[in-house]
């Protein structure tokens, strides 16, 4: 007996049992995806925090770490101490001076002022510094500064932007410009890269002339404030009184010894501002986003030109050898010499940002390689500690010890001395006694 024709009912009814046994499909499937990256995300987070803590173990890392993967925190974690006075540890929310970093922030407001008008980047120097000799000055255009093509001379290990006496001595910032900032060109404007501390305090003059609003300000009220980073900020006076972590140089053992105060009217727009982990992820989010730029200037971010120089960031490939290789990586680095060392890397294709912070300064043992490693699916080969570190640490612990007991120390040392001569006393006698007999026996 054959089936009859389904009527309309059974027909819709079959439809919607259809449609739920699909969605029932499709969310198994999409569950299990979803525990699959969660898992993935998991053994990453593990990797990387079996890392952080060899690095802390070797002595070689003093700071803070966060990775983050499609706006979400990967991993976030505050290494050693912010104070090795008062033993105040780090952590994801501790402020560390973040030096270079600041240069992304400076072009960023240019940019934003290049959206209002109030700047062009294809006027010169002298349309808005008139102090500024004119020689050069009408030369170097805004755009160059910012690119570091503008054909001033690389100073990045010049005396004034190290750890030397000449850094420690303070300067207002146009002082500062006026005196060292104003140098004979190496190259023609726009025909050379070359790394300018110079050219990116001139930019923050720059801005205070076209807005009429202290640089501060100015930063304020167009990217911490209406980002939310309350954190983060700038100071043209010692920088240790606006961060948690106090700078310190390392050296073997480890042994840290405090950084030298350096003068942040120096740094100005170009390296003397304070951030955290935490905050310096919310500001590469709203890179990501392009919520503070009109889209055709947010383009140029990231577009590399002389030197891979975008807009505040080195832009490149990832060389053959290393993990990753053929991706594009936007980094930037921050050195505040004998203080701190801040790194922040973007891997746009895989929305990653991996941003740490150092406040032990002379120690880097190619961490931030390795974290890359993890990303792209590696194991990295854990470090090992420094044999120069080891023989300090033992002449560390054992200096340690004498200095804390120098009486019982100087008992002992007496004691040891007295039985030493006590031992030499008896054997010169023995000696003596076995020679006379010799010569008896021989007469």
């Amino acid at each position: 007996m054959g089936l009859g024709p389904l009527n309309m009912n059974e027909l819709i009814g079959c439809y919607y049992w259809g449609r739920r046994l699909v969605l029932v499909v499709v969310l198994c499937l999409c569950s299990g995806r979803m525990q699959a990256a969660e898992e993935a995300m998991a053994q990453k987070a593990a990797r990387l925090d079996a890392l952080v803590t060899r690095y802390q173990e070797c002595g070689f890392l003093n700071g803070a770490v966060l990775v983050a993967e499609h706006g979400k925190v990967l991993y976030a974690k505050g290494v050693g101490e912010a104070n090795m006075e008062t033993h105040t540890r780090n952590t994801p929310q501790t402020r560390f001076g973040i030096a270079s970093i600041t240069k992304q922030f400076t072009a960023m407001l240019v940019l934003q002022q290049v959206a209002k008008g109030t700047i062009r980047l294809d006027s010169s120097v002298c349309d808005y510094l008139p102090w500024y000799r004119k020689d050069t000055g009408q030369q170097m255009t805004v755009e160059q500064l910012v690119h570091h093509t503008a054909g001033l001379p690389p100073d990045y290990d010049s005396p004034q932007f190290g750890d030397s006496t000449q850094a420690i001595q303070h300067y207002e910032p146009e002082e500062f410009a006026r005196k060292f900032c104003q140098p004979d060109l190496i190259a023609k404007p726009g025909t050379k890269w070359a790394y300018s501390n110079g050219g990116y305090v001139l930019l923050g003059l720059i801005l205070e002339r076209a807005t009429g609003k202290p640089f501060a300000e100015l930063l304020n009220e167009q990217i911490l404030g209406p980002l939310g980073m309350k954190n983060t900020g700038i100071t043209s006076q010692g920088i240790r009184q606006f961060t948690g972590a106090v700078g310190y140089t390392r050296h073997a053992g480890p042994r840290y010894t405090v950084g030298p105060n350096l003068d942040q009217g120096h740094g100005f727009s170009a390296g003397a501002m304070y951030s955290t982990v935490e905050d310096l992820l919310v500001w590469n989010q709203a890179l990501t986003s392009g919520t503070l730029l009109p889209p055709q200037l947010q383009e140029l971010v990231f577009k590399p030109g002389l030197g891979n120089w975008g807009y505040g960031w080195f832009v490149s490939k990832i060389g053959q050898g290393a993990a990753g290789a053929g991706n594009t990586v936007a980094e930037m680095r921050g050195d505040m010499p004998g203080n701190y060392f801040a790194w922040t890397l973007r891997y746009p294709e895989q929305d990653t940002v991996v941003i740490v912070l150092r406040n032990g300064y002379g120690s880097t043992e190619r961490f931030e390689d390795k974290v890359q490693g993890i990303l792209f699916g590696q194991q990295p080969q854990l470090p090992h500690r420094n044999p120069k570190d080891v023989v300090a640490h033992a002449w560390l612990v054992t200096y340690g010890f004498v200095n804390a007991h120098r009486g019982m120390c100087l008992v002992l040392l007496v004691v040891a001395i007295a039985g030493c001569c006590y031992v030499l006393n008896r054997k010169s006698r023995g000696e003596g006694a076995r020679g006379t007999g010799v010569l008896r026996h021989a007469n």
